[in-house]
């Protein structure tokens, strides 16, 4: 059969029930711009169990009004022209569809799915603001309309489709046997029967949403159309755990929803549906179903929230791991290679930062220039390879023998420049003390025999009675110091400020 005979015959069914008299009237004024609500009530006001229906729904969850509405133009006035001639033409086409009964089609299973979608599609429009919940809540409930009208036009037309049948293998088998499936025959029937444009063309794209835009009106509404018909297909089938994970997948795929706020819309829906089945007078999920959604909603948000825990556990011991190699990069890039004390460049940054401080907040600052004795003796008895132990192992006594905020560096060959911020003039001499006897007693090479050393010191201290210009003089007074040291006998230190009292060292730019 050619493609538009097959829809012709599709329009013309006979025993296919279209919209009642009532039904064509509300379609009517909805596509009226000029739309009054004297005419919508009195369209409504026709049939007395729709009225009943208007004025229960503009009372209940769905629209969670603090005063009751006592009449129609009260719940009209509460949901709004446009929504009440929405629903009631819902209750129109859902009364006047239930009197048809196909063969090869589970009939209530099928209304049970539609009223589930049409709620979910609602739910989700609702907390992603797309469209009008109303106009999706009808579209949810027409959107398989046309599985009826295939069923009379191609007579028990799904019987041969193998049982039971997900919604998945339904539309297969209608592409296999008709080319296109039932979401283009309902927006075919839909526009035959004068709906808005805005229901029809969502509906005949509910099956692939993506190829309509999700940033318009139409693609958001399509999307939550499909994820309201998914949703059904996921509480009534038979795998539904891992069908509600992929289900809240596609939510964030289609409408960018986090699993947080699919959580939120699955409550919602639950919160509805006994609205909806006392509304529509059916039973849509029972109370087990309801119980058993939640749980694995709220499960798949646990484990995702336990997902994510991990991931950013996981995320920080990276960035724990590249900050160590960071920090670690950068004091290896500060230090002598030799002897792992800082390098020179670091040592005069360092050093003017100290300087800096002891200026602005007054306080004291004290250098040991420590030099090995006779260190060209090691390197011609021993050799230059343990002259470099010789200097690794002073460094290390050097760095036992002060304060983890004090800073030894390599000032250059055998010379060692130890920084001591805060300490006075006397604490300085005890440090220097310290390191002479240290350096004496240590064995510096016990691989290969003991091989003693001593060092001479020059100190120098600056406080607020001997102030230096720079950091470079206090270099130079330690320097000096350190040269009294030497002719004075060597293993033993000096203080730049006794030399001064003496008259033995006059440094210039001093006072």
């Amino acid at each position: 059969m050619l493609a538009q005979d097959f829809e012709n015959r599709l329009k013309a069914q006979v025993d296919f029930p279209s919209p009642s008299r009532v039904a064509t009237d509300i379609i009517a004024l909805a596509r009226d711009p000029e739309i009054e609500m004297a005419k919508v009530a009195m369209a409504i006001g026709r049939d007395p169990a729709m009225t009943a229906k208007i004025l229960r729904i503009a009372n209940s969850a769905f629209y969670a009004q603090r005063r009751p509405s006592q009449n129609l133009r009260q719940a009209l006035v509460i949901i709004g022209l446009n929504a009440a001639l929405t629903l009631a033409l819902s209750f129109s086409l859902v009364s006047s569809m239930r009197a048809h009964r196909p063969v090869g089609i589970d009939y209530p299973r099928f209304w049970r799915r539609s009223l589930l979608a049409a709620t979910a599609a609602r739910a989700f429009s609702e907390a992603t603001k797309a469209g009008h919940p109303e106009d999706i809540f009808l579209a949810g409930i027409l959107q398989d309309i046309a599985v009826l009208a295939l069923d009379r036009v191609t007579r028990d037309f799904y019987s041969k489709l193998k049982q039971p049948a997900t919604h998945a293998d339904m539309v297969a088998y209608e592409i296999k046997e008709l080319g296109n499936d039932h979401a283009l025959y309902t927006g075919m029937l839909l526009k035959f029967w004068n709906l808005p444009e805005r229901i029809c063309k969502p509906i005949e794209f509910s099956h692939s949403p993506q190829l309509l835009s999700g940033d318009t009106d139409d693609g958001r509404f399509a999307r939550c159309l499909a994820l309201g018909s998914d949703l059904a297909e996921a509480v009534l089938g038979a795998e539904r755990t891992t069908a509600v994970a992929a289900l809240a997948q596609r939510a964030t795929t289609l409408l960018g929803m986090s699993h947080e706020e699919f959580n939120e819309v699955v409550a919602r829906i639950l919160k509805l549906i006994p609205e909806t089945e006392e509304l529509y007078e059916t039973s849509i999920i029972d109370a087990e179903d309801a119980e058993n959604l939640l749980a694995e909603a709220r499960e798949l948000l646990a484990v995702r929230n336990l997902h994510a825990l991990q991931e950013i556990s996981a995320l920080q011991a990276t960035t724990g791991v590249l900050l160590t190699r960071t920090e670690e990069a950068e004091d290896s890039s500060r230090r002598d290679d030799l002897t792992g004390a800082l390098n020179r460049p670091w040592l005069d940054r360092l050093l003017d930062r100290e300087f800096t401080q002891a200026v602005v907040f007054g306080r004291d600052l004290s250098i040991a220039h420590v030099d090995i004795d006779r260190f060209k003796n090691v390197n011609e008895k021993f050799g230059t390879e343990a002259g470099d132990r010789v200097l690794r192992s002073c460094a290390k006594v050097l760095h036992a023998c002060v304060r983890g905020s004090d800073l030894v560096a390599r000032y250059s060959g055998e010379e060692f420049m130890v920084v001591l911020p805060g300490a006075d003039r006397e604490i300085a001499k005890q440090v220097a003390q310290r390191i002479i006897t240290a350096i004496a007693d240590a064995d510096h090479d016990p691989e290969h025999g003991p091989v003693k050393i001593t060092v001479s010191i020059g100190v120098v201290t600056y406080a607020t009675k001997k102030r230096f210009p720079s950091a470079l003089g206090l270099l130079e007074a330690a320097d000096h110091a350190l040269y009294a040291a030497k002719l004075t006998g060597r293993n033993r230190f000096e203080c730049f400020e006794d030399l001064s009292a003496t008259g033995r060292s006059t440094i210039p730019g001093t006072r």
